[in-house]
């Protein structure tokens, strides 16, 4: 039996954060919807920075309208500007908050030989249209938010030069390395020359908080700015006048999944904070299954990414590890 008091409930979260109209940004400059990109003139790396690759993740609609609203140019390359999943940002609302997609998980499906067997899915149709533009892409940050108010932090490949820019931008300072072997897909930082070791193109995914919190909206646009000058598409002044904020010091945290862990029950509720990264030992509970615990299976098991309401059969939460080198 679950002793009582032991579990705690999934919080409500505030909506800080509104829906706006994307209509006036329909048109762009590749002939391609919410699609906007700026060529400089000048020789430099095409950078793109992406939002709405699931519909109810809203910092990156706010960052991406508030640089399209402020006329920002790059002083050298390229810049792209995008509004991925527009399809389920329309179908969002107050009594509709669970619209990541619509028919299947954009994020899941950038790999060709995915995308050559849906040519039908509102997803993959737009994964088509955008594909020629993300080919030709070198930086790409694409700006995300969680469910639960899930500390900040990059996901990204284990490939030594996406460390090396993650850490140089230093936000945020946590860092979750993609397995091998993704049981669940494929995310746009894995498409084409972001996954190629010879390459140089960057991928980075930035989770910036939970999906309502004006604070995610904050971070993201700080990430953004600190990325854009990054890639030499803004420079200092540039970032100054936009509003780049200093950051403190602070140790990168760099951690690996291990396995995830899948609901037997529609009831699995967490005895730990919903925020993540925290650390059992072996054979603590990190939550209540039902009535069966689910307990820590190495020391040092750290709760990453909790999901919300995960039904029976569907991927509650992630065991992972702090990873040291």
């Amino acid at each position: 039996m679950r002793p009582p008091g032991t579990v705690l409930e999934p919080p409500d979260y505030p909506l800080e954060l509104s829906r706006v109209d994307l209509a006036p940004y329909r048109e762009g400059s590749t002939g391609i919807d919410h699609v906007h990109s700026f060529d400089s003139g000048v020789s430099g790396p095409h950078v793109m920075v992406n939002a709405l690759t699931h519909g109810n993740e809203l910092c990156g609609m706010v960052v991406v309208r508030r640089l399209l609203d402020a006329g920002l140019r790059p002083r050298a390359g390229r810049l792209t500007l995008s509004f991925a999943n527009v399809a389920a940002y329309d179908r969002f609302a107050h009594d509709a908050l669970q619209w990541r997609f619509v028919d299947r998980d954009f994020n899941r499906l950038w790999s060709d030989a995915l995308l050559a067997q849906d040519q039908v899915s509102v997803e993959a149709r737009r994964a088509h249209a955008l594909a020629p533009v993300l080919r030709t892409v070198d930086r790409l940050l694409d700006l995300h938010s969680t469910w639960h108010a899930v500390l900040p932090f990059f996901v990204m490949s284990r490939l030594p030069r996406v460390r090396r820019w993650a850490d140089h931008l230093a936000l945020p300072a946590r860092q979750l390395l993609l397995p091998a072997f993704r049981h669940e897909g494929y995310h746009m930082i894995d498409y084409g020359a972001f996954a190629d070791p010879h390459a140089d193109a960057i991928g980075l995914i930035a989770e910036c908080g939970q999906h309502f919190a004006g604070a995610s909206a904050r971070m993201a646009w700080q990430v953004t700015i600190r990325f854009l000058q990054a890639c030499g598409s803004i420079d200092g002044s540039d970032a100054g006048r936009l509003g780049l904020e200093p950051v403190e010091p602070r140790s990168i945290e760099r951690y690996e999944i291990v396995q995830p862990v899948i609901a037997a029950t529609d009831a699995l509720r967490l005895t730990c904070s919903y925020a993540g990264f925290v650390a059992f030992q072996t054979g603590g509970v990190a939550a209540y299954d039902g009535e069966m615990p689910v307990i820590a299976p190495f020391d040092g098991a750290v709760v990453l990414a909790p999901r919300p309401d995960p039904r029976a059969g569907q991927q509650a939460f992630a065991w992972g590890r702090r990873v040291v080198d």
